[in-house]
C-alpha cells in the first residue's frame, strides 16, 4: 500500500499507532500491546518518522520491525498523479 505523510500522522494512538522509517509505514499498535512498557518511547513518536530511531536497532530487531511493515510513503502529488491515472 501507498500512503502520504498525512495519512500516517492519523495514526497516532495506542490503538492505532504507524510509523515510518526510511520511506517505509510500519503499523506498531499490536507491538505496542504486547509489550506495553515500549508506550512511552514509541507513541510520542507515532504518525513520524523514526528512522533514526530504526537505524539504532539491531539487525536482529530490524527483522522483527518487517512484520509490522504496511507500505510505503508517497508525496501528495505522486499520490494525485496515481488517482488520475487509477480513475
Amino acid at each position: 500500500m501507498l500512503y502520504t505523510k498525512e495519512e500516517v500522522k492519523r495514526h497516532i494512538t495506542q490503538d492505532d499507532c504507524w510509523v515510518i522509517a526510511h520511506r517505509q509505514v510500519y503499523d506498531v499498535t499490536h507491538f505496542l500491546q504486547l509489550h506495553p512498557n515500549h508506550i512511552s518511547i514509541i507513541l510520542p513518536k507515532a504518525g513520524q518518522d523514526v528512522s533514526s530511531d530504526f537505524d539504532f536497532h539491531t539487525r536482529q530487531m530490524k527483522k522483527v520491525w518487517k512484520k509490522y511493515h504496511i507500505g510505503y510513503v508517497i508525496s501528495v502529488s505522486l499520490q494525485n498523479i496515481i488517482h488520475i491515472f487509477t480513475k
